[in-house]
């Protein structure tokens, strides 16, 4: 696991992207975790020195020719290696060559979900997407992910300790 940088820029390009975008389609949280969302790849592309993101329903960016789909979790805590990972049963659609997973790490988060305080971003690790569903385990909707989230949808789910830490 790996602490990346981010800046006050990408905040604000993240929260303007997240307004104009609203809700999407197939999203987990109804378009309420947009701006983590595009925090993590703004955050990811600048890491790898990648230009442009893609905006592309299957991918968020190309790096060494490979397609790559960021997934971003919001946290109050630094993520261990025994905290999971997921990719939703509706993102099936997408085909990225790889998944790259993030953990924003929040100073709070009140009883209500909200986060505040931005303290780190965290590239937890990469796994090719072949390599996630032959090794990722199914869990339905409203299955506990300890020791207080449960799962707002069908999801595919791994351990952070289980990821590449390469491309």
């Amino acid at each position: 696991m790996q602490e990346i940088k981010f800046n006050k820029s990408m905040i604000a390009e993240a929260k303007e992207w997240a307004e104009d975008l609203g809700s999407i389609k197939n999203s987990i949280t109804k378009g309420g975790g947009n701006y983590a969302g595009r925090l993590g790849e703004l955050a990811l592309a600048k890491h790898l020195s990648v230009s442009e993101l893609q905006d592309n329903s299957g991918y968020d960016l190309i790096f060494n020719d490979k397609k790559i789909e960021v997934k971003t979790k919001r946290r109050a805590t630094r993520p261990k290696n025994s905290y999971t990972v997921n990719v939703a049963k509706t993102s099936r659609h997408q085909k990225p060559d790889y998944y790259a997973f993030l953990s924003l790490e929040y100073a709070d988060r009140d009883s209500g979900g909200n986060y505040s305080d931005l303290q780190h971003i965290w590239l937890c690790g990469y796994k090719s997407q072949v390599d996630f569903f032959d090794s990722a385990e199914f869990w339905p909707k409203g299955t506990l992910d300890p020791p207080y989230f449960k799962t707002h949808t069908d999801m595919y789910v791994m351990k952070i300790g289980e990821l590449d830490d390469r491309l």
